[in-house]
């Protein structure tokens, strides 16, 4: 019974604060709305129609970006505000890392002289969500009604390596998205925002007309531009967008990023079954997370495993083949009795190795060079952004889709759309060349062997039952995985051979590039922006490899666990390229009958 009363004062205490909330913002609107058309750029709210139609035929799905929007005045205000008065926070997961402001809705209730330390910011927000600019907004995005009680903004700081990656907008009941772009006037000596600073909006088309998942390759680039709002409309499975990495070094992307969400109860246009008439699936989620969870069951490597004849366990040992293939491409010293019980007795204390200087000097050697000439050719140096379609040619393929992954993939599909712009040659170089038939000798002739899986078990002392695996390249500036579920029930062993120039600048993880293992948790249970990890949670991460040459990383991963390789920074010294294997483990009862 005390529960009972305890939910029901909750409730009604809720109830009290939504509606207090409401009539503080209806209040505030009122005694703004005759302002409110003072607050735009002079003429803007007279532009529906001829703005609607740019909306409506735009691609890859309909938006819009108007230049000017703001009275300059109030925007530079607001500018200096945001720089010298508000607080940013760093925020980091496997999607995003950017700076961020509280959210802007709770502007009323700050005590009164900190309110009057935000007088421009407070009259923007109040002129966004007037009566006056909601219609407008309804008018552009053919939208219908949009709430004036439910508001919803923040200011963003994207500093060097900032970046957001793929999604779509699509959380509770957002109908309308909208940026606010404030970068210094002055960049550039007044020439504006230049491609090499990189923090493009990118728009992505669907895959298909067939699918609701995300092309690899976006095929809009939208610069930040001082004075510039863009708007779109949230839909599932289409409003699929990112925020290209900052690159300029002291460049700020500075921007107010917000939505416009459907009415609330009791405010005009508000029905019950809005949100599933617009959704044709009938269900409160994004069509992209549908196709993600298909991804997901497909496993992230997306092949399923081969079956080895039969179960390899540490009691076969290595016969003299085996050491003949084995001794081929790895260091010999990984092949003597001693150091095989010395990793197996550290494996078996931590369920984690890493093993530097895998490959034999050979073999290390032809990798270290043509690699290096592959990356330089592409012009992936650690200053410029590469290009979308960059090294998409001969055997590499794009391989996504991207609102869970994109890398490079040897001999993968070719499934990738040409991007904006795309000029790429096709013609592969002989560094490229060796490079790749080395590469794909690792992959099959080695990480694919049963020799390899009989050593594997007699350094961890598990039962295995099959393989698989690929050869992948991470693109500075471009490439990443998500924390995503792939379905696997069973214990599963990772091994991933990485092979990056100039290990130290990638150790200690500011570029990127590194392997993370954290809990998946419960899927019903995600975040609401998708991500699984968040760097300034304690001990979010199980564990963390960094990116290193030639270095083998051996993991047992249970279920649950699930992995991402966090996005490459296009300040990194050139691509992350690995051979990433995994192999199922037998349960004891399993390998003992």
């Amino acid at each position: 019974m005390v529960a009972v009363e305890s939910e029901n004062k909750r409730a009604v205490s809720q109830a009290d604060t939504t509606l207090a909330k409401k009539a503080r913002v209806d209040e505030t609107l009122a005694t703004s709305v005759i302002d409110a058309r003072a607050c735009f750029h002079a003429g803007l709210l007279d532009e529906a129609d001829s703005l609607a139609a740019v909306f409506a035929s735009a691609m890859p799905f309909s938006h819009c970006c108007i230049t000017p929007f703001c009275d300059e005045t109030l925007l530079q205000g607001v500018r200096q505000e945001m720089l010298e008065r508000l607080h940013f926070t760093q925020k980091e997961t496997d999607i995003f890392k950017y700076h961020q402001s509280g959210d802007l809705a709770n502007l009323d209730g700050l005590p009164e002289d900190e309110k009057r330390q935000l007088p421009s910011l407070q009259k923007l927000r109040d002129a966004i969500y007037s009566q006056e600019f909601r219609d407008f907004v309804s008018r552009v995005t053919g939208c219908g009604p949009l709430s004036g009680s439910r508001t919803d903004m923040s200011t963003n700081r994207f500093k060097q390596r900032d970046h957001l990656l793929l999604h779509d907008d699509v959380i509770g009941d957002r109908r309308v998205s909208y940026i606010i772009y404030l970068p210094d006037p002055k960049i550039n000596d007044g020439r504006g925002w230049e491609p090499r600073d990189g923090g493009h909006l990118e728009l992505y088309p669907r895959e298909s007309d067939e699918s609701w998942a995300p092309a690899i390759n976006p095929t809009r680039r939208l610069p930040p531009r001082w004075n510039q709002i863009v708007l779109f409309t949230v839909l599932p499975g289409q409003s699929h967008h990112s925020v290209e990495e900052v690159a300029g070094i002291d460049k700020e992307r500075l921007s107010i990023q917000g939505w416009f969400h459907f009415p609330q109860p009791g405010e005009p246009g508000y029905e019950p079954d809005q949100m599933k008439r617009l959704w044709t699936s009938g269900a409160v989620s994004t069509l992209s997370q549908i196709e993600a969870k298909r991804q997901r069951e497909s496993g992230l490597v997306g092949e399923d495993f081969a079956d080895y004849s039969q179960p390899i366990d540490d009691t076969m040992g290595l016969s003299d083949e085996d050491r003949a293939l084995l001794s081929k491409y790895i260091n010999p010293d990984y092949l003597r009795e001693k150091i095989v019980s010395q990793v197996a007795e550290k494996f078996a204390e931590d369920s984690h190795i890493q093993l530097a200087a895998f490959l034999n000097s050979e073999t290390a050697a032809v990798l270290e060079s043509s690699l290096k000439q592959v990356d330089r050719l592409d012009g992936m140096d650690g200053i410029d952004i590469p290009p979308h379609g960059t090294g998409e040619r001969g055997r590499w393929h794009a391989f996504g889709p991207p609102v869970i992954r994109r890398y490079m993939r040897l001999d993968g599909p070719a499934m990738a759309n040409a991007a904006e712009g795309d000029t790429h040659e096709e013609i592969v170089s002989d560094a490229e060349l060796q490079a790749t038939e080395l590469l794909a000798a690792l992959r099959n002739d080695l990480f694919a062997s049963g020799a390899y899986a009989r050593w594997l078990s007699s350094i961890t002392t598990l039962a295995l039952s099959g393989c698989r695996g690929m050869v992948r390249r991470f693109r500075p500036g471009l490439d990443y995985t998500l924390g995503t579920p792939d379905g696997t029930t069973t214990t599963t062993l990772d091994t991933v051979l990485c092979l990056v120039d100039d290990p130290e600048q990638w150790a200690d993880g500011v570029v990127g590039g590194y392997q993370c293992y954290v809990d998946g948790g419960n899927e019903d249970e995600a975040s609401n922006d998708g991500s699984v990890y968040r760097a300034s949670e304690e001990d979010g991460a199980l564990l963390t490899t960094p990116a290193a040459w030639n270095t083998l990383s051996v993991v047992m991963r249970e279920p649950g666990v699930v992995k991402f390789v966090k996005y490459v920074s296009a300040s990194a010294p050139g691509s992350r390229w690995d051979v990433s294997f995994e192999y199922q483990v037998l349960a004891s009862d399993e390998s003992e009958e």
